[in-house]
Protein backbone atom coordinates (compact mmCIF):
# COMPACT_ATOMS: atom_id res chain seq x y z
CA UNK A 1 0.00 0.00 0.00
CA UNK A 2 2.98 2.20 -0.12
CA UNK A 3 2.66 5.54 -2.64
CA UNK A 4 -0.99 5.13 -2.58
CA UNK A 5 -2.11 8.76 -1.83
CA UNK A 6 -6.35 9.96 -0.69
CA UNK A 7 -7.38 13.41 -1.14
CA UNK A 8 -10.38 13.79 0.60
CA UNK A 9 -10.97 17.30 -0.61
CA UNK A 10 -14.17 16.03 -2.22
CA UNK A 11 -15.45 14.42 0.42
CA UNK A 12 -15.07 17.21 2.73
CA UNK A 13 -16.59 19.68 0.40
CA UNK A 14 -19.12 17.25 -0.25
CA UNK A 15 -19.97 17.60 3.65
CA UNK A 16 -19.96 20.92 3.81
CA UNK A 17 -22.53 21.23 1.02
CA UNK A 18 -25.44 18.72 2.65
CA UNK A 19 -24.53 20.95 5.75
CA UNK A 20 -25.19 24.64 4.05
CA UNK A 21 -28.37 22.85 2.39
CA UNK A 22 -29.95 21.32 5.76
CA UNK A 23 -29.02 24.62 7.70
CA UNK A 24 -30.88 26.20 4.35
CA UNK A 25 -34.05 23.66 5.25
CA UNK A 26 -33.61 22.49 1.57
CA UNK A 27 -34.68 19.24 0.70
CA UNK A 28 -32.73 16.06 0.45
CA UNK A 29 -33.89 15.60 -2.97
CA UNK A 30 -32.94 19.14 -4.01
CA UNK A 31 -29.80 18.94 -2.47
CA UNK A 32 -29.29 15.71 -4.46
CA UNK A 33 -29.85 17.11 -7.67
CA UNK A 34 -27.67 20.15 -7.23
CA UNK A 35 -24.62 18.82 -6.18
CA UNK A 36 -23.85 16.76 -9.82
CA UNK A 37 -24.66 19.77 -11.72
CA UNK A 38 -21.72 21.45 -9.05
CA UNK A 39 -19.42 18.71 -9.29
CA UNK A 40 -19.25 18.25 -12.88
CA UNK A 41 -18.65 21.81 -13.95
CA UNK A 42 -15.46 23.02 -12.68
CA UNK A 43 -15.72 26.53 -12.09
CA UNK A 44 -18.25 26.48 -10.47
CA UNK A 45 -17.23 23.60 -8.00
CA UNK A 46 -14.38 26.14 -7.63
CA UNK A 47 -16.87 28.80 -6.38
CA UNK A 48 -18.27 26.59 -4.23
CA UNK A 49 -15.16 25.68 -2.31
CA UNK A 50 -14.61 29.74 -2.54
CA UNK A 51 -17.74 30.32 -0.83
CA UNK A 52 -17.36 27.17 1.71
CA UNK A 53 -13.84 28.85 2.54
CA UNK A 54 -14.76 32.74 2.88
CA UNK A 55 -18.83 33.03 2.94
CA UNK A 56 -19.31 34.67 -0.18
CA UNK A 57 -18.91 34.44 -3.78
CA UNK A 58 -15.36 35.22 -5.55
CA UNK A 59 -17.44 36.09 -8.56
CA UNK A 60 -14.81 34.65 -11.29
CA UNK A 61 -17.54 32.48 -13.04
CA UNK A 62 -19.48 34.70 -15.47
CA UNK A 63 -22.71 33.10 -17.30
CA UNK A 64 -24.08 35.52 -20.11
CA UNK A 65 -22.68 38.36 -18.29
CA UNK A 66 -24.04 37.05 -14.77
CA UNK A 67 -22.02 36.38 -11.59
CA UNK A 68 -23.45 34.20 -8.70
CA UNK A 69 -23.65 37.41 -6.48
CA UNK A 70 -26.03 39.10 -9.56
CA UNK A 71 -28.15 35.62 -8.54
CA UNK A 72 -27.96 36.02 -5.39
CA UNK A 73 -29.45 39.85 -5.61
CA UNK A 74 -31.90 38.25 -7.94
CA UNK A 75 -32.69 36.00 -5.49
CA UNK A 76 -33.12 38.54 -2.94
CA UNK A 77 -35.34 40.52 -4.90
CA UNK A 78 -37.59 37.62 -5.93
CA UNK A 79 -37.94 37.00 -2.03
CA UNK A 80 -38.55 40.76 -1.03
CA UNK A 81 -41.36 40.78 -3.99
CA UNK A 82 -42.90 37.80 -2.42
CA UNK A 83 -43.03 38.59 0.72
CA UNK A 84 -44.56 41.54 -0.05
CA UNK A 85 -41.55 43.43 2.37
CA UNK A 86 -39.99 45.49 0.24
CA UNK A 87 -36.30 44.59 1.88
CA UNK A 88 -34.48 41.93 2.96
CA UNK A 89 -35.47 40.97 7.02
CA UNK A 90 -34.26 38.79 9.35
CA UNK A 91 -36.29 36.00 9.15
CA UNK A 92 -34.90 35.70 5.23
CA UNK A 93 -32.58 32.55 4.65
CA UNK A 94 -29.60 33.94 3.25
CA UNK A 95 -28.05 30.42 2.40
CA UNK A 96 -30.84 29.52 0.67
CA UNK A 97 -30.28 32.36 -1.25
CA UNK A 98 -26.76 31.59 -1.85
CA UNK A 99 -27.48 27.65 -2.65
CA UNK A 100 -30.74 28.92 -5.05
CA UNK A 101 -28.08 31.37 -6.93
CA UNK A 102 -25.58 28.29 -7.06
CA UNK A 103 -29.01 26.06 -8.66
CA UNK A 104 -29.39 29.17 -11.18
CA UNK A 105 -26.15 29.46 -12.15
CA UNK A 106 -25.97 25.56 -13.01
CA UNK A 107 -29.54 25.60 -14.60
CA UNK A 108 -28.18 28.55 -16.39
CA UNK A 109 -25.04 26.79 -17.93
CA UNK A 110 -27.09 24.46 -19.18
CA UNK A 111 -29.67 26.39 -20.74
CA UNK A 112 -28.17 30.14 -21.01
CA UNK A 113 -31.00 31.92 -23.17
CA UNK A 114 -33.97 31.18 -21.24
CA UNK A 115 -32.42 32.06 -18.14
CA UNK A 116 -30.77 34.99 -19.93
CA UNK A 117 -34.38 36.09 -21.41
CA UNK A 118 -35.82 35.71 -17.97
CA UNK A 119 -33.01 37.91 -16.19
CA UNK A 120 -32.39 40.13 -19.20
CA UNK A 121 -36.52 41.49 -19.81
CA UNK A 122 -37.69 42.00 -15.78
CA UNK A 123 -39.57 39.65 -13.19
CA UNK A 124 -42.64 38.55 -14.86
CA UNK A 125 -44.46 36.06 -13.16
CA UNK A 126 -44.45 33.55 -16.21
CA UNK A 127 -40.66 33.34 -15.88
CA UNK A 128 -38.75 30.18 -14.40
Amino acid sequence: MQGILYDATKIKVCQAFYAICDYAELSREWADSLWPDILSRRQLYEEFIYYVEHHTFSDKLKTCGYSLCDLYVWQMNRYNLIKDTGKNSRTCNKEKMAMQAFRTMADMMKNPEIYRNGLDYGRGTDKF
